[in-house]
């Protein structure tokens, strides 16, 4: 297996085998402001600052003193390695005949002087700026990159600037003689920021997901694949109500909203079709949040979850008693079939929505009574839609609301947009979240109040879970 060099991009290692192969020249290409310049200088800070690798940055386009304050912006004090002997900026704003004759000396001068193992040239493209002819420009090329890649052994990226519009890679050999091609992008989703990397092809390297969504923020970070349930790690975070509100039991959530769920607060969370139901990762510490201080909470589960699952999803973070004693969760029951009794299990018939929904409520008031606190319901409206019909769910949505805002207690539906009842449950909610699924990661934002988009992360800190949202910037 060939050496890997790391990528120095958080999430991008575990994608690609490891890292780079090393001693391989890397293309990073993309339209202007999608995040090479970054992607390139964070490859040689952390080389340098994390794995001791010196690097060099050769540029053609930008003065070493806007280099380096734009990157203190994202945390990267190379003024500091360049003190230690660890990191060179060459700027090569020049003219044709300088680049011709100066540039291989000047670069391999200054990879043996720092025994450099990281080289960035940003942009490759200027060298066909340099040149009347793309020949001369190519055999430049060719040169540079055979010169410095088989004589220093670094490994290089080297950037290429693609106008928009263009889809074209600079002079088409730069992709060629390259060993990687990795392509940013960015995008407008639903009126929102969306970045995006490709890679296009990578020498030695199975790659699984060719196509990953990243942020910029704090320098560039991958957000991989994820899966929903994980690891029972640490207990959720307990985060106290308000005198007004109720948090959700996850800190970057409340700051989203602007705050937290009001009282007598209806809201959804719309959940795209493509997305498995992330229970686990928006709804449970909310569950746990006001089990932990005593409230009771009911769920009627949307599609697909049942009552033992919902119950497993809570049960490694809130004591087994008060789950017993605070939690309802519905379960249908099947014509003919025993019903095993739970003390958390609320069976209901699925037979007429007004009689079941007359005894969900009842168990509600005997919540709050037992708890003399208000009382968090959860209702999948794809469940009550598909039993009921639509006509039915509509008929009691009035009557849901009142009794949610009369008790101040909270609502969270979930939802997907298939169903019919969706505009009505948009246009009703305090608090309209959306989630969706791209590139295999799961990305929240907010619809009421809007927001930019936000990666959903699960982290284990001091041994307590919580919920992250990293922005998509």
């Amino acid at each position: 297996m060939d050496k890997r060099v790391t990528s120095g991009i958080e999430g991008l290692d575990d994608i690609i085998g490891g890292g780079f192969p090393k001693g391989s020249t890397i293309l990073v290409c993309g339209n202007p402001g999608t995040g090479k310049t970054v992607f390139s200088a964070q490859f040689l800070y952390k080389g340098a600052k994390v794995h001791g690798e010196n690097g060099v940055y050769v540029s053609f386009g930008e003065k070493r003193e806007a280099f380096m304050s734009f990157m203190k912006a994202f945390g990267f004090n190379f003024e500091k390695l360049e003190d230690e002997g660890k990191f060179a900026f060459l700027e090569m704003i020049t003219g044709r005949k300088e680049i011709h004759s100066d540039l291989i000396k000047m670069i391999l001068e200054k990879i043996n002087d720092l025994n450099a193992e990281r080289l960035v040239i940003d942009p490759i493209t200027a060298i066909s700026q340099a040149y009347e002819g793309v020949i001369d420009a190519r055999t430049l090329i060719h040169t540079v990159l055979g010169k410095v890649v088989q004589e220093a052994g670094c490994t290089t990226l080297m950037v290429s600037e693609i106008p928009v519009g263009n889809d074209s890679i600079g002079l088409g050999v730069e992709e060629f003689v390259s060993d990687g091609v990795i392509l940013l992008k960015r995008r407008i989703y639903n009126e929102r920021l969306l970045r995006e990397l490709e890679i296009v092809k990578l020498r030695g390297t199975r790659i699984n997901y060719p196509r990953l969504t990243f942020t910029l923020d704090g320098g560039i970070h991958i957000f991989p694949p994820q899966t929903i349930f994980t690891q029972d790690l640490g207990r959720y975070e307990v985060i106290p109500h308000g005198e007004n509100y109720y948090s959700t039991g996850i800190s970057d959530l409340d700051k989203l909203i602007g705050g937290t769920f009001v009282k007598g607060g209806f809201n959804l969370i719309e959940v795209d079709a493509d997305v498995a139901f992330p229970l686990e990762r928006l709804t449970a510490p909310t569950m746990c949040n006001f089990l932990n201080q005593n409230h009771g909470v009911a769920v009627l589960p949307p599609m697909g979850l049942s009552a033992q699952t919902c119950k497993k999803i809570v049960e490694p973070h809130v004591d087994e008693n008060v789950i017993n004693r605070n939690l309802r969760i519905v379960d249908f029951k099947v014509a003919g079939e025993p019903v095993k009794v739970h003390p958390y299990v609320l069976p209901l018939k699925g037979a007429y929505i007004a009689e079941d929904m007359n005894r969900f409520w009842d168990t509600v008031t005997e919540l709050r009574e037992n708890t003399k606190k208000p009382v968090l319901t959860i209702v999948g409206y794809d469940t009550l839609e598909y039993i009921y019909g639509e006509k039915e769910a509509l008929r009691i949505l009035g009557e849901d609301i009142a009794r949610i805002k009369n008790f101040e207690d909270l609502r969270v539906n979930i939802a997907r947009p298939t169903i019919e009842t969706i505009n009505h449950l948009r246009a009703l909610a305090h608090i309209h979240l959306k989630i969706c699924q791209i590139n295999g990661a799961t990305l929240l934002y907010g619809v009421k109040p809007k927001t930019q988009i936000y990666n959903v992360e699960i982290k284990v800190e001091n041994n307590v879970r919580k919920i992250r949202l990293k922005p998509i910037v």
